[in-house]
C-alpha cells in the first residue's frame, strides 16, 4: 500500500517522511537557496499513437539564468512518490500526465511522459486536462518541459569545466545537487538546445533507455513508476 501523502513545506505533495526530510533540508541550506527554481527546456512533437513521449526534461547547457543544472545532482526521490506532471506548474489544477520514469546521463536527464486516457466515470462535462494536453503536444505547441526544483549544492564553474567548455566561463553558477519537485509541460520553454527525442531516436543515445525503463516497468509504459531513486551530484 502507497503512504499517505501531505503538502510539503516547498508545496508538493509527498510522504510524511519526504516532508520531513525537505524541511530539514531547507533548514540546512542558506536563504538565498531556499527558494524553488524553475528551469525550463524546449521540446518537439512527439510521434502519433502511444499517448506518451520521452523528453529532456533538464539538461547541462547554461539555462537563461546563467546557471548550469549538472544532471548528476538529481535526487527525484521525493518526487517519485507522486510523479504528476503538471499544466504550466500550476499545482492547483488537474495535472497534465504523469511521470514514468527520468533517467540520467551524461548530456541531461531523459523523462517518460504519459498522458492518461479519460476514465469512463468522470462526467462528460468535465475536462480531462489529458486530453486537451496530449493533442497539443502532438499539434507541437506544447512542446516545451519545465522542472521546478530546489537547489542544495551550488558554486563556480571549475578551471577543468571551463577548459572542456568554454562557454561555462560565463555561467552565474553551478547547481551540482538538487531536489526535483515537480516537471511541467509548458507552452513557452527557455532551453532551446533541449528537445523531445522521437521514440526511435532514443536507442541512439547508447544508454539503451527505453528498454532498461520497460524492463523496470515490467512493460507497462502507460503506469507511473517510482524512476530510478536518489543519485549523488
Amino acid at each position: 500500500m502507497r503512504a499517505a501523502l501531505v503538502t510539503g513545506p516547498l508545496g508538493t505533495r509527498v510522504t510524511e517522511a519526504g516532508a520531513r526530510e525537505q524541511e530539514a533540508v531547507l533548514k540546512s541550506l542558506p536563504a538565498e537557496l531556499r527558494e524553488p527554481r524553475r528551469a525550463l527546456a524546449a521540446g518537439a512533437p512527439a510521434r502519433a499513437g502511444a499517448r506518451g513521449e520521452t523528453s529532456w526534461i533538464s539538461t547541462a547547457a547554461i539555462d537563461r539564468h546563467g546557471d548550469v543544472v549538472l544532471p548528476g545532482g538529481m535526487d527525484d526521490r521525493h518526487f517519485a512518490a507522486n510523479p504528476v506532471v503538471t499544466w504550466n506548474h500550476d499545482t492547483a489544477a488537474p495535472p497534465a500526465g504523469l511521470s514514468a520514469w527520468r533517467r540520467v546521463t551524461a548530456r541531461g536527464v531523459l523523462a517518460r511522459t504519459v498522458y492518461p486516457a479519460r476514465p469512463e466515470e468522470l462526467a462528460p462535462a468535465v475536462a480531462w486536462t489529458p486530453d486537451v494536453a496530449w493533442a497539443l503536444v502532438r499539434s507541437g505547441l506544447l512542446v516545451g518541459k519545465s522542472i521546478g526544483f530546489l537547489a542544495t549544492r551550488t558554486r563556480a564553474p571549475t578551471a577543468e569545466e571551463t577548459r572542456a567548455r568554454p562557454e561555462m566561463a560565463g555561467a552565474r553558477q553551478v547547481v551540482s545537487g538538487w531536489i526535483l519537485l515537480e516537471y511541467a509541460c509548458v507552452f513557452l520553454p527557455a532551453n532551446p538546445e533541449t528537445l523531445v527525442l522521437p521514440e526511435g531516436a532514443i536507442r541512439a543515445l547508447g544508454e539503451r533507455t527505453a528498454e532498461v525503463a520497460m524492463k523496470r516497468l515490467g512493460g507497462r509504459a502507460g503506469e507511473a513508476g517510482g524512476g530510478d531513486g536518489w543519485r549523488k551530484g
